[in-house]
């Protein structure tokens, strides 16, 4: 039985701090292959403007504390065999479960069991690999027609693999895991939640930081093979919800949904604070001190995922030898590692004015592609991190397509890291109406 959220009375509590100004992109670029891109767009890579959207990572309101929870240095760990997926990948469509694991001792899971996954997906070249995650199944028996998915997608956690979400208690973590927002309440109203890592994000390969089409389709994937859990009943009823990288994440599923994964019933789309309207953001990324942690993990992740753009096109000399450290350390440490140097000498001067940086910026701001599923937009007033014009354009340019239907909601005083928690009654609520089959409200 589904438990309804309006009876339930939430607390708000700090989640995290606000980074001083990320925000970011994603987008496609030829790789020399075709990848399977529903919309003929193929990817140029962004670089610089990735780093626009970058999210405060350390964000939960599942009564998780997730101060530290973001390893600091992969130096002399080794990941879990886990994450190295079977060569051949088994056979199977996207969405097919690899393998699971039963986790044990994590907190903010008490009312449910949390399993690390691995799952095949297509990757932003168009090659089917394998991507991790964790889902989190209730306790309770399954109601008629199997438990409703809620996918979460989660903001920054750096390029790394040991930056990788699933890792819990296994990783170099000095505090509590990152575990989705509102997990508990999920749970216990029924759901099953599913989360990725994001393609290359404890598995094999670079992780296309900020590229939106990648990151749906781990969203959308990660519900599929949640799905196919030992023992668990699950219906094709999803809504997706996530947080800065992650709310760009889910802005991009629902638009590549219908296409890429129409076996689903996508219900609704929350995304709070998500990064979009890069493209205006370009001129000021790579010369603002205090986004190095942001704009250096995302360069080097473009560049080396991305055979049309090479390091030295975002990149000094001596930037390009010291970003080599984003492959070993999350995004906090690389924060530090660059706290004292001068961004002008790390990027190629270049870069910001760079016309296929412009144009990819455009190609993967969300909204371009009508979204058929409602979406709940969230932003915080005093959010510095993605600032609330650049909310008020997507709202705008959403609300002006055929088929989007958009409840933007403000809240005063909330900053980036602490939107999700002031919004918390809101998104729960709203979940549970697009469940309850619930006519979604406009403010368009």
């Amino acid at each position: 039985m589904l438990l309804p959220f309006r009876k339930m009375n939430f607390t708000n509590r700090e989640l995290g701090r606000d980074l001083k100004a990320d925000n970011g992109t994603h987008s496609r670029k030829d790789l020399g292959t075709n990848p399977p891109n529903r919309f003929g767009v193929r990817a140029k890579l962004a670089c610089t403007a990735i780093a626009l959207a970058i999210s405060a990572c350390s964000s939960s309101s599942s009564g998780t504390s997730v101060s530290g929870t973001i390893p600091a240095s992969g130096k002399g760990f080794v990941m879990p065999s886990f994450y190295t997926p079977p060569n051949p990948l088994p056979p199977g469509p996207n969405g097919t479960l690899i393998r699971d694991e039963l986790l044990s001792g994590v907190q903010g899971v008490g009312n449910g069991k949390i399993y690390r996954i691995l799952y095949k997906s297509t990757s932003i070249a168009g090659k089917s690999i394998a991507v991790s995650g964790y889902a989190a199944v209730p306790l309770s028996s399954a109601p008629k027609g199997g438990y409703p998915i809620v996918s979460w997608a989660h903001g920054t956690t750096g390029v790394a693999d040991i930056c990788a979400p699933s890792l819990m208690e296994k990783g170099p973590f000095t505090g509590a895991p990152y575990l989705a927002p509102y997990l508990e309440q999920y749970m216990s109203a029924g759901y099953l939640v599913a989360a990725t890592d994001y393609e290359g994000l404890g598995t094999p390969g670079v992780h296309p930081y900020l590229v939106g089409e990648s990151e749906g389709r781990g969203v959308l994937d990660a519900a599929l093979a949640a799905r196919q859990l030992p023992g668990v009943v699950a219906s094709r009823n999803l809504v997706v919800v996530g947080h800065s990288q992650g709310g760009q994440a889910a802005l991009f599923a629902g638009e590549i949904a219908p296409q890429y994964e129409p076996s689903l019933n996508l219900l609704g789309v929350a995304a709070a604070a998500p990064a979009t309207q890069l493209k205006t953001l370009l001129p000021v990324i790579l010369t603002d001190k205090g986004l190095e942690s942001l704009s250096v993990s995302a360069a080097y992740a473009w560049a080396v995922t991305y055979p049309n753009l090479s390091m030295a096109e975002m990149f000094t000399p001596s930037g390009e030898k010291e970003a080599q450290v984003v492959s070993q350390v999350c995004s906090d440490q690389v924060g530090k590692d660059f706290a004292s140097i001068d961004p002008k000498t790390v990027f190629n001067p270049n870069a910001a004015t760079d016309p296929n940086v412009i144009q990819d910026a455009s190609l993967n701001d969300a909204g371009s592609v009508p979204t058929k599923a409602p979406i709940l937009l969230l932003q915080g007033t005093s959010d510095s991190t993605i600032p609330q014009p650049l909310s008020d354009a997507y709202n705008q340019q959403a609300c002006t397509s055929d088929h989007d239907v958009v409840d933007y909601k403000l809240y005063k005083g909330a900053r980036h890291s602490t939107v999700m928690d002031v919004a918390q009654n809101d998104v729960l609520n709203w979940v549970a109406d697009r469940f309850a089959g619930v006519k979604a409200p406009s403010t368009c």
